[in-house]
This record gives structure tokens, sequence and C-alpha cells, in this order.
């Protein structure tokens, strides 16, 4: 484990030119840059001219900095995490996935895996993502120009411009007016919204376009479907190739313990929100883990990688035995409380399964915990 420290002002500029594994960049509240790699002194190069820091690096590595730097990254080999930058982002291709948190204005030209964003403070500008794109709150625009993969985005203040999205998109609240959210997607389009929203709807799909919103009315016109909530201070038009689906956020769906709580009309919402959050806890565990290595002292490091990684194989093993006997029970807990016998086949869970887990969770029957095993056990798992 190599580390390097220099001292610098609030407001550094620095230039990854490449690295070549995984790069994780931290925004702090000191004024110094400090390089930490997997690797020794001579697998990276790191330059200074005055405020302004050049960095090579030919193994996975990570940097911290004071949160107002203005970060250039041309090419990342590995996975990209950002957190706590907030001055100006720039990415030119993260080969992996690629993961930004709580930055400032980010514009990336290429992301070859998934893309990740959360409560940015500025506009989001990305080119191409050949993976799935995520996105929960983006204070300013959120432009995306092909998405190869599925979008799903909510608490977009400043609105969205989506010119092509090859999969499926999900668009949750908030409308806020004089925002505009532009859609164009070849799968399916699927949008939460709030009892009061205040939006005009000019949608063109190739399918079929359903509302459960009953405020709304929707009427057809020249091949387009309108419809007007409130006073329509906020626009979106969406073209589509599949079938349009709109739906109203129930009271049940507010924010509780930093998870959006679920509905039992939409299970796999929840799960994406619950695999986000996952997401976001592993990369601050890797974040934290980064930083304990570089205390670690050097001489008794193999000594301890060896015993913690004897401990995760045991812990592995105890968890997927614990895994099994909880799908057990939980098979056991559906003839009980359903009356309904198991599967005999792995066939996929329907959607009436799946509300019906929900209901009992509603009804205090079964934890939240205890509704995953079910799903789990009902799909053979």
């Amino acid at each position: 484990m190599f580390e390097q420290t220099v001292e610098t002002s609030a407001t550094p500029h620095i230039t990854i030119t490449e690295c070549m594994g995984d790069l994780v960049v931290r925004g702090a509240e000191e004024q110094r840059v400090t390089l930490r790699l997997r690797g020794g002194a001579d697998d990276a190069t790191l330059e200074q001219e005055g405020e302004t820091f050049t960095l090579v690096a030919r193994v996975a590595c990570f940097l911290t900095c004071p949160a107002d730097t203005t970060l250039t990254v041309h090419t990342v080999r590995g996975d990209l995490k950002v957190k706590g930058v907030q001055g100006p982002v720039a990415v030119g291709a993260a080969y992996g996935n690629a993961t930004l948190d709580a930055t400032g204005p980010a514009a990336l030209e290429q992301v070859f895996g998934n893309l990740s964003a959360r409560e940015m403070v500025g506009s989001l500008e990305v080119q191409t993502a050949r993976g799935n794109v995520r996105t929960r709150g983006v204070k300013g625009l959120l432009s995306l120009g092909r998405v190869t993969g599925n979008l799903r985005a909510a608490g977009l203040k400043g609105g969205l411009e989506a010119e092509q999205v090859d999969g499926n998109i999900r668009l949750g609240p908030p409308f806020p007016p004089g925002a505009t959210y532009r859609l164009n997607a070849d799968g399916n389009l699927r949008v939460r919204l709030p009892i009061d929203a205040s939006l005009r709807l000019a949608l063109r799909a190739a399918g079929r376009v359903r509302s459960r919103v009953p405020e709304l009315t929707l009427e057809e016109k020249n091949g387009e479907t309108q419809g007007i909530l409130g006073a329509g201070k906020a626009i979106l038009e969406a073209q589509v190739g599949g079938n349009v689906t709109l739906r109203p956020l129930g009271p049940e769906e507010q924010v509780a313990g930093g998870l959006e709580a679920y509905s039992t009309a939409d299970l796999e919402e929840l799960g994406a929100v619950v695999e986000m959050h996952i997401a976001e806890a592993m990369t601050e565990l890797e974040t934290r883990l980064e930083e304990s290595l570089s205390r670690v002292d050097r001489k008794v490091l193999p000594h301890r990688v060896e015993r913690a990684m004897e401990q995760a194989r045991r812990a592995a093993e105890r968890e997927a035995e614990q895994a099994r006997l909880r799908a057990e029970r939980a098979e056991r807990r559906w003839r009980r409380v359903s009356g309904r016998r198991p599967r005999l086949d792995r066939e996929l869970v329907t959607d009436e399964e799946r509300l019906q887990v929900l209901r009992l969770v509603e009804e205090g029957k079964v934890t939240p915990q205890q509704a995953a095993d079910l799903l789990a056990a009902l799909e053979g798992r």
C-alpha cells in the first residue's frame, strides 16, 4: 500500500489521465490531496504545478481531495466512484460502472457499465451509457444521449432530456412548475404522479396508454394522447415503442427511514429502490475499507488479510445455510397464512402472488424480511 499527501488550496484542479483499475475519488474538508494505491510508488505518477495536479495510475487507487475540487477524468479502466466532490466533474470514458454521489455538475462522455447518480447538486449530462441508468435527486437538468439499458429516475428538479433509451423508463416525482421532461424510449414508460401534480402530458405510444389517476382525463388527438393535471405548469412529452402507464403516488409512498415505502401496486419499484440503497452502501463500505487499509501496518497486513478471508468464507457458509433454513420456514409459513400449496416447479412468481405477500406484510402477519423469504421460496431459490 502506497500513500502520498500534498497540501493544496480549497479549489484545486485534478486531472486523472488514466487509471488502469478502479478509481474512488472522495471530497473532504481538508485542504490536501491524498493518494492511496494498492501497489507501490512506481504504480502511479502524481505531478503538481501550482494548484493543478495530474495523475496517471497503473493500479486501482483511492483519492481524497477538497470538496470544491474541479475533477477531470479521461479514462478509467475499472469502476468509477465519485462522492462529495462538488466542483465540476468531467469524465471521458469509464469502462466499468460509474457512481456519482453528492457531486457538482457532471458531464460523462461514455459509461460502458451501469450508471448510478444521487443527490447531485448540479446538472448531469451523459452522452452514452451502455448499461442501465438510475438517478435519484438531480437539482439541475438531466440530459441523456443514448442509454442502451433501462432508465429509472426520480427527484429530477431541473427536468429531463432523454434522446434515446433502448429499454424501459420509470419516472417518478417531483414535477416542479416550469420543468420539462422529454423522453424517447423503445420500451415501456411508467410514470408515478403525485395527487397535487401540475403537469401537461403529450404522449405518443405504439402500444396502449393507460391511466390510474382519477383526476386525469386523457384524450387522443392526431395520434397523440393528451391530458392536464392541475394547472399544467410542468410538461411531460414522450414517444415510446411500448405502453405508457400512469399511476398516482399514494400517501403510503413517502420517505421512511431513508427508503421509499412500497405500495401493493408496485413491488418491482420497491426492489429497484432497495437495490440502489444496497449499491450505495457497498460504495461507502469500499471507501471506508480503502481508508482503513492505508493505516494498517504492512508487515502484519498479509496475516490480517488471510485471517479476514477465512472469516469471510465461514460467514458466507453460515449465511447460505441460514438462507436455506429461512426459505424452508418461509415455504411452510406460506402454506399456513395463504392456505395455498407451494409450487412444485420453478416458474416465476405471478403479480397476484406478489401482491398477496405484500398484503400479508400490511396486515402484520409477516415482516418485510419474512416477505422477502416468502418470495424467494415461491421462486424456488
